[in-house]
């Protein structure tokens, strides 16, 4: 996948700054070995010329190498466990001069061979919900703690069915994915399961922006009076995928329907997913924005349908 490039940037620093203070550590530690104890050093000095004899016996291929290399291979491993011994006779545990990488199966590389290590993807996946700031909601909003439980009947009918709709979305984004629109009253799980598709798209290693609508207005309005803005409204344009949760709970005005409506536009035109989420009705949408943007949002984008009563009522009568 085609992480975002200051994303990879800073991941790779990170992880090569962790491989450096690893080798680090385990330098310092085997000069602090050999300066208290030469007994210590007298068994690496032995150690290494006995890697080395191996590697040339080895190089020689002459008569009898076989038995050569065996004899070196076991004076190696009685050299190693004497070492062993000696570290825990100072006081001092067998691997304490070895080098401990934060991530022993790539040793803080971030690949294994060509791959890309699973140390590597999970930072990258961290740092996408940071920039998409949904790091804290992300460890809550999940498909699998979506309950079903609080839609009953037909209503529960239609929510597995949207649920399912958001899942598949999930896992299978691409590019073209298409866009959507979360619509249905307050309390119904929009932005859950808005928040679980931005977790699982970004883990598949793109770049989501997640904004409210609120915030993605005073975004756009910040900088347009010179201001700077949090989030840079040209985010809103090339991410990967936006979502913008909330549309219609912004204070409403020309300068928002404009921007909404070249935000949309640009998207689409330049096949960029969206997913929106509102508590507006159809007609609302049309009377707020006017129908150029209710149109597209209704006709272009796939209508994910929120019923039920509020979760958040229910709870609060439990």
């Amino acid at each position: 996948m085609a992480y975002p490039n200051e994303n990879l940037n800073k991941v790779r620093q990170t992880l090569r700054t962790r491989r450096a203070a690893a080798l680090a550590a385990a330098k310092a530690h085997l000069e602090e070995l050999h300066e208290k104890y030469p007994d210590i050093a007298a068994v690496d000095s032995a150690l290494a010329q006995t890697g080395s004899r191996l590697v040339a016996a080895i190089g020689m291929g002459a008569c009898g190498i076989e038995e050569r290399v065996a004899a070196l291979r076991e004076e190696n491993l009685r050299l190693q466990q004497d070492r062993a011994d000696l570290l825990r006779f100072h006081g001092y545990p067998a691997d304490y001069s070895e080098v401990h990488y934060t991530c022993p199966d790539c040793q803080d590389t971030g690949y294994q061979g060509t791959t890309m290590c699973h140390c590597m993807k999970k930072e990258l996946a961290l740092l996408g919900l940071e920039s998409a700031g949904i790091a804290g909601m992300a460890k809550k909003a999940t498909f699998d703690s979506f309950s079903l439980s609080y839609y009953q009947g037909e209503d529960r009918a239609v929510m597995e069915k949207s649920l399912a709709l958001c899942r598949a979305y999930a896992d299978s984004f691409s590019p073209d994915a298409g866009s959507l629109l979360l619509l249905g009253p307050t309390g119904l799980g929009k932005t859950h399961l808005s928040c679980a598709m931005a977790v699982k798209i970004i883990e598949a290693g793109y770049h989501v922006v997640y904004q409210s609508a609120p915030a993605l207005f005073a975004a756009m309005e910040a900088e347009k009076f010179g201001r700077t803005p949090q989030t840079p409204p040209s985010l809103f344009f090339e991410a990967d995928l936006l979502i913008i949760d909330d549309l219609g709970v912004e204070t409403p005005g020309n300068l928002n329907i404009n921007f909404i409506y070249n935000l949309i536009n640009d998207r689409m035109v330049n096949a960029r997913p969206t997913i929106i989420s509102t508590n507006l009705t159809p007609s609302a949408l049309e009377q707020r924005y006017t129908d150029r943007i209710a149109s597209r949002l209704l006709g272009e984008y796939r209508v994910v349908r929120f019923v039920g009563s509020d979760i958040r009522m229910q709870r609060l009568n439990l």
